[in-house]
């Protein structure tokens, strides 16, 4: 488990593991925006910034399968 975790790393270090990087490179950015601009909103909305920060992952990581469904490995 361990050597496929490192294979993984090694491969994405290379920039080999995905067949389309710019697709995941929008898919990325486009989670890490909505996830920065929940946090922002939740905390401009009067709500302590870890309440807002822990709000903020919950909902990027709910969207991330939706955002990465469709992404392909080599």
């Amino acid at each position: 488990m361990f050597d496929m975790l490192l294979n993984s790393i090694t491969l994405f270090m290379k920039g080999k593991l995905f067949q389309d990087l710019g697709s995941l490179s929008i898919k990325l950015s486009i989670g890490i925006i909505v996830t920065a601009v929940i946090c922002f909103a939740a905390f401009k909305l009067g709500l302590n910034i870890w309440f807002a920060i822990a709000i903020a992952s919950i909902v990027g990581g709910a969207i991330q399968p939706y955002l990465f469904k469709d992404l392909k490995y080599k």
